[in-house]
């Protein structure tokens, strides 16, 4: 059916049923500006209409939508009488990630599903690759097809001319000069003949079946075809065989078959029916093509444009493809992608010293070495001469693109044994890092040549990163890292308290307990510099809970001083917070000091709890019986699910900084904090608002019924001396 699609769409036609709006939209949107053509349907009826009057390329459908929903949708889909409806892909969007949905999606035929909330780069990814995966799957169909036809049109006439042969037989009406043709074609042609009878005995074999089985005709005649076929591999196109002899009396395509020897090999069979003048079968002549070297050569052909000739590496078709798997990867998993161009210093005097025969020996002992240097899921490619390419998946610190570069230099640096020969060399590294220095292998591969210069101007046996800057912050994070390891055993955390203050009384309430760093060698390090840094290497537990305990010893500190019971808030780090000892810790500390839990707080933010929900809902309800209250910071930067907010037992909500900074002067932003001050007081929780510096925020928000607040207005976190002279001050800090 003619499509009509506009020259900007180009890249195919996608159908969307989504019963939610501002999805169908985003979806929409998202897959017109790359190129495809896209239809919506709202709801599963007009989804079946829609794609029945035009079978798209690709379907993304929604799971869960009233009345027909995405699963029945599929199955009238995949139960279609179109052949071509039925072929089209189905990809399933569902924001539940279940997996009996997906087993019960992919028992129906789907080929993939998206979650929500979507990701673009997921959409775009999975959409090219699945209408790239039917077009190729079309393409290879019809060039199959064409390929049966041959072979069927082959078959029907030896089927036709051996039931020629046979009716002269039974009538006795031979024609000899006919039969001494058809003899020689029986004999002479290149594919192998078997002509059965209706139970599947052999009744006659041409030499071309014994060349290629290795069986005589003497040793078949009078056996059952089986003796032929390879065994359970060939179960499922025995099936179809069947049912199409039964049905059009003739089958074609691809079969496993053993030859005498035991071997199997891959072949191309036609089997027609012979039917008698009553059209009752009386035989069935199956024409055998083997198609081993046809295979071989295929796979050659597919290994040889997909890879370097001389070091068997991928070549820039595959490493493009590599790529784009890799940055697919990284990006779900919130990482980046280095490319690494690697040059061999000086390697023409190797030419020419030892003759290019040598040199090729040596680009294939590098080829194995960069091979084994790297690890699994890491891509090394050739691109002509004597440079190199690697490309791999690593973390924001490089750490692993560091050790790597570090270890090849090494490597290549030790003499090589090179047919005898021991060859000295060395190289020169280039380093490129998604995304901050390209988006696409291109630009990655220009800027990582780029540094390569730069390695080369330097001195050789050298590697370089793009950019200088680059260089400085991952060596600075290095720094930190090394630094950070011992930091606690060397006594230099602090904790500061920062007050926050009641709006009603305009009395100190208690603090938010705030950690600093300050090292010998590094300074003063600010906490999002470093705790980012203690989440990824796996110390932010151990932080986290030397912070608790020095919280509780202050706290105790205070009340032995007579200064009362004064209720500080401590975060808990994602890392911290889904360790499964974080609650009995909590517990234990507060019984070691001896503290009540009602003056102890404890600061989540969205992320951490959305990260498991329910488990974070059973954490937290086990903090609550402990007694400790809870707060969620930065309330409306992150997920604001209020489906789980209403879920999650939290004592105090806390307006984000960015929303307070302008909510005098922006409507936006004083919306915002009139909505979570509302929704607080409705859900029976307090409203903290933090970052206040203006004495116009403090009046705007106290007059909207805001209960508590923490900024520079009222003071800046102080160290716990200056924090327990703030205590014994008697005046109340909201009238300064």
């Amino acid at each position: 059916m003619h499509r009509d699609l506009s020259e900007q769409h180009t890249k195919g036609e996608v159908l969307i049923v989504e019963d939610t709006p501002a999805s169908l939209k985003l979806l929409s949107d998202l897959l017109t500006e790359a190129g495809y053509y896209v239809r919506q349907a709202p709801n599963g009826e007009l989804a079946l209409w829609t794609a029945q009057s035009r079978p798209p390329e690709l379907i993304l459908l929604d799971i869960r939508m009233p009345g027909i929903d995405g699963f029945e949708v599929c199955r009238r889909l995949k139960q279609s009488e179109s052949a071509e409806l039925r072929q089209v892909p189905v990809i399933f969007l569902s924001a539940q990630h279940d997996t009996d949905d997906k087993v019960r999606g992919f028992a129906l035929g789907a080929v993939d599903f998206i979650p929500k909330p979507f990701q673009s780069e997921e959409i775009l990814a999975r959409t090219d690759a699945h209408v790239r995966l039917g077009r190729a799957q079309k393409a290879l169909a019809a060039e199959r097809g064409l390929l049966e036809q041959r072979v069927a049109e082959r078959t029907a006439e030896l089927a036709g001319l051996a039931a020629s042969l046979e009716r002269e037989v039974e009538r006795r009406r031979a024609n000899e000069e006919f039969l001494r043709l058809a003899g020689q074609v029986f004999e002479a042609t290149q594919d192998a003949i078997v002509i059965t009878d209706t139970a599947g005995v052999i009744a006659a074999s041409n030499p071309a079946f014994t060349r290629i089985s290795g069986y005589s005709a003497a040793e078949v005649v009078g056996q059952s075809v089986r003796l032929l076929h390879a065994g359970e591999q060939n179960a499922p196109a025995l099936q179809l065989l069947l049912r199409a002899l039964q049905t059009t009396a003739h089958w074609s395509g691809e079969i496993m078959a053993r030859r005498k020897n035991g071997d199997t090999y891959p072949g191309l069979l036609s089997v027609s029916c012979v039917k008698d003048g009553a059209g009752a079968v009386v035989n069935y002549v199956a024409v055998f093509m083997d198609i081993t070297e046809r295979k071989a050569e295929q796979h050659l052909i597919d290994f040889l444009s997909n890879h370097d000739a001389l070091t068997g590496l991928p070549n820039r078709l595959l490493a493009r493809q590599r790529f784009a798997h890799t940055m697919a990867a990284a990006r779900r998993e919130g990482q980046c992608v280095a490319v690494m161009c690697l040059d061999l210093d000086r390697f023409k005097s190797i030419n020419d010293s030892f003759g290019p025969q040598v040199g090729d020996r040596a680009l294939q002992v590098v080829a194995r070495f960069l091979s084994r240097a790297v690890g699994e899921g890491d891509t090394v490619t050739r691109q002509g001469g004597d440079e190199f390419q690697i490309i791999l998946q690593d973390d924001v610190q490089l750490g692993r693109t560091l050790a790597l570069a570090q270890r090849v230099l090494a490597g290549l640096r030790r003499e090589l044994a090179v047919d005898g020969q021991q060859i000295s060399l060395t190289s020169s590294i280039g380093i490129a890092v998604s995304p901050s220095d390209g988006a696409d292998l291109d630009e990655l591969v220009r800027n990582a040549d780029t540094a390569l210069f730069r390695a080369k101007e330097t001195g050789r046996d050298h590697y370089a990163f793009f950019t200088e800057r680059m260089d400085a912050e991952i060596r600075d994070k290095l720094a930190i890292q090394a630094q950070l390891r011992g930091a606690i055993a060397r006594d230099e955390f602090e904790v500061h308290y920062q007050p926050q203050m009641c709006l009603r009384s305009g009395e100190l309430l208690g603090a938010e307990a705030l950690l600093r760093w300050d090292n010998p060698v590094l300074g003063k390090v600010p906490p999002n510099r470093f705790i980012p840094l203690a989440e990824e290497y796996g110390m932010v537990t151990a932080i986290g809970e030397w912070v608790l305990e020095s919280v509780c010893a202050q706290i105790k500190l205070w009340h032995d001083e007579g200064l009362g019971d004064i209720k500080v808030a401590v975060n808990l780090s994602a890392g911290q917070f889904g360790h499964d000892n974080t609650v009995a810790f909590v517990e234990a500390t507060l019984r070691r000091f001896g503290i009540a839990p009602a003056n102890l707080g404890l600061e989540i933010t969205e992320g951490t709890v959305m990260g498991d929900p329910d488990k974070a809902v059973a954490a937290l309800k086990r903090l609550k019986d402990i007694g400790v209250s809870i707060s969620l910071d930065d309330f409306g930067t992150g997920y604001s699910s209020l489906g789980y907010l209403k879920r999650f037992p939290i004592d105090v909500l806390k307006i984000d900084k960015s929303f307070v900074d302008d909510v005098t002067t922006n409507a936006n932003d004083a919306a915002i904090a009139l909505s979570v001050i509302s929704l607080a007081h409705n859900l029976n929780l307090r409203v903290i608002a933090e970052g206040v510096e203006t004495r116009a925020q403090v009046d705007f928000l106290a007059e909207r019924g805001c209960d508590e607040m923490q900024g520079y207005y009222f003071s800046r976190p102080l160290a716990a001396p200056a924090f327990t002279a703030l205590l014994r001050q008697p005046r109340k800090l909201f009238d300064q």
